[in-house]
């Protein structure tokens, strides 16, 4: 691994461990507390216009029966983890890595096989009664060993893919109980980060919380747009999240989002993001720090490759996974995932967006795949 990769996977979580950790021991516990988490807010769905999050949090925040137990939804397939445009996010630093060992390339004599490595740090900075502002800094790199050609142009297919990104995230409590929440993203997803300004990436996510009348449920409106998104227009966001009970939420619209507790131990956990980006998983809690879960996930990324002829064409990565797995509260801090599945519907491809024909594509034959995850909440 080049120095220059190890840098760019490292720095940016030990900037912002740093601020997480000064920001757990100065501040008083009293504040800690999100202010829409008091007022029972909504937890966010993932992004419609960038990486969808195979670890999709619930749709509402709902007082537990008993203790708090572990994220149910994880794993670092495509799509790393992320928010409704990262607002919300849990304060933490996770690293994820997964293995995806060679298959051969659909009509190339070539072997294709991919080591991932995700990092991702979120802490609070600032708050000042109903206003608050916290960052992300996420460094997410996927190196390919294969001779695949992109058939099309017969330039080598990447070796490296990166995705290099700062966020802030604003959010204010007005006195009437609404939640507005401004997320501003920067970044570089290319195989060549920050070669260029063609290879920047800007997202910029606007939204509005607006309890309804039941005080249970609430309305959500915003805007969501990335200029290397899946989607290349600004997507409008409405939904309605529905809390009958603590077994039963569901975000209505867009994002779709669902979480049922058909039994005290048994958590069920869908999500879907226009256009083909789902989720769906089956968590069992055997102990309160021992998950269990099987799931499905459809994800896609994005890139800007340095070298494309049409400023305009994005490169997309995609796949299909069933996998299982176990999460383990190894801490009262910290937990480890490990998972293992079976990777079909690999492809990668490049157009305008994922409804365009895509040219210089390239598909892989299904494989076994390996993941491990180290999670730290501040």
């Amino acid at each position: 691994m080049s120095i220059r990769r190890v840098l760019l996977l490292v720095v940016p979580v030990a900037i912002g461990l740093s601020f997480g950790t000064a920001l757990a021991q100065d501040e008083p516990p009293a504040t800690r507390a999100d202010a829409r988490t008091r007022l029972g807010a909504p937890q966010p769905a993932p992004d419609p216009t960038t990486d969808p999050s195979p670890e999709a949090p619930p749709a509402a925040d709902v007082p537990p029966r008993r203790p708090p137990r572990p994220d149910m939804m994880s794993g670092d397939g495509f799509g790393g983890a992320g928010g409704f445009g990262g607002a919300g996010r849990a304060s933490g630093a996770w690293y994820a890595a997964s293995w995806y060992p060679s298959r051969p390339v659909k009509g190339q004599n070539t072997d294709f096989g991919a080591v991932r490595q995700n990092l991702s740090v979120s802490a609070p900075v600032w708050k000042d009664g109903a206003d608050s502002l916290s960052l992300t800094l996420g460094v997410r790199e996927t190196h390919f060993d294969t001779d695949a050609l992109l058939p099309d142009t017969r330039r080598p297919f990447p070796r490296d893919l990166w995705n290099v990104n700062v966020g802030a995230s604003y959010n204010h409590v007005f006195e009437n109980g609404w939640v507005g929440i401004l997320r501003a993203d920067f970044g570089s997803p290319s195989d060549k980060p920050f070669n260029s300004f063609d290879e920047l990436n800007v997202s910029l996510t606007a939204l509005l919380r607006v309890p309804a009348r039941n005080s249970r449920d609430a309305w959500m409106f915003g805007l969501a747009y990335s200029s290397a998104g899946n989607l290349n227009f600004p997507l409008p966001l409405i939904s309605y999240s529905w809390n009958p009970s603590e077994q039963f939420q569901m975000n209505i619209g867009l994002p779709l989002s669902l979480t049922w507790r058909p039994a005290e131990d048994w958590t069920l956990n869908v999500t879907y993001v226009p256009l083909t980006n789902i989720n769906a998983r089956v968590t069992y809690r055997a102990t309160e720090r021992l998950n269990f879960y099987a799931g499905y996930e459809n994800v896609t990324e994005s890139y800007f490759l340095a070298d494309r002829a049409d400023k305009k064409d994005r490169f997309f990565a995609a796949e299909q996974r069933v996998l299982a797995g176990l999460r383990w509260g190894v801490l009262e801090r910290a937990t480890l995932d490990f998972n293992a599945g079976y990777a079909f519907g690999r492809r990668f491809g490049e157009g305008r967006n994922q409804g365009s024909d895509m040219h210089d594509r390239v598909d892989v034959e299904p494989g076994a795949f390996l993941a491990g995850t180290l999670r730290i909440r501040f």
